[in-house]
């Protein structure tokens, strides 16, 4: 089973009449039933820091079990810069991950424009923050829901996207008349980590993942044990928790570390 997080309280997949009806403000969500509990964080050891410090906050114990790390692509990022440095014959600039947004940033940093001529989607509000700001942004914070309120139009869109990353968007972009250069942007590969922490993970009261690909890496790990309070940060990776035979899951329905702080505080609250 998967929850989303609403009002305050776990609202089960079947409950929703509208996904667009699970839309939250995640600075509302309280934390006080983190205060003493153990939380697992599965992200990436140089971007765990700020979610690490939010439960620290919150007054929560963090045990950093790092399951992935970025790296860049297998052309160290030359399609990306070749891209940056055509920016104007884009439209639309398409991001869907923080870690991607970060990356177009930093090449645009290389590009000097008088105006910005292209507009940019973001998929998650983390992502349209990552990036600086986005024009457009899904209530459901999935490739799926950005194709499905994407502009029809003619022009030429960039796709940042991870290597792994779902052809969702792109698919549907194009069947509207668009034409989609998709660039990787990074590459996540899985850690060889410790294996026995058993007895940690067990003695632990929540688990946090932020991407697929980590619960991928977690399963390949430590197979499908876990706290009894699993938390994803948006659909698409609860989703992939539920294909790998992790549940129940309660889901971040803001993409955006503040989402997954509070989700995880509702999940744990409720029980």
């Amino acid at each position: 089973m998967i929850y989303f997080v609403h009002h305050g309280r776990p609202l089960a997949l079947h409950e929703i009449q509208s996904l667009v009806d699970i839309k939250i403000m995640a600075n509302d969500l309280p934390t006080a039933a983190l205060s003493g509990r153990r939380i697992i964080v599965t992200r990436s050891a140089q971007r765990a820091g700020a979610l690490s410090k939010m439960f620290r906050e919150a007054g929560a114990e963090v045990i950093e079990i790092a399951v992935t790390d970025t790296v860049d692509p297998a052309d160290n990022g030359q399609a990306l810069r070749e891209a940056c440095q055509a920016i104007d014959q884009y439209d639309w600039v398409v991001v869907t991950s923080p870690e991607g947004a970060h990356r177009f940033r930093e090449a645009m940093t290389a590009v000097s424009l008088e105006h910005r001529s292209f507009k940019i989607a973001a998929v998650g509000t983390a992502t349209a923050q990552a990036v600086g700001g986005a024009d457009l942004i899904p209530v459901v914070q999935t490739g799926r829901s950005l194709g499905e309120i994407f502009p029809s139009g003619s022009g030429r869109v960039l796709l940042a996207v991870a290597e792994s990353a779902g052809n969702d968007f792109e698919i549907a972009a194009r069947a509207q008349g668009w034409t989609v250069d998709r660039i990787v942007t990074y590459q996540t590969v899985p850690l060889t980590t410790a294996t026995d922490r058993e007895a940690e993970i067990r003695g632990c009261d929540a688990i946090t993942f932020a991407s697929a690909s980590a619960a991928r890496a977690w399963v390949t790990l430590f197979g499908r044990l876990t706290p009894a309070v699993v938390v994803a940060m948006g659909p698409t990776t609860a989703m992939a928790l539920s294909e790998l035979g992790i549940a129940p899951v309660t889901v971040a329905s803001e993409q955006s570390l503040q989402g997954l702080v509070g989700a995880t505080s509702v999940a744990l609250g409720s029980r």
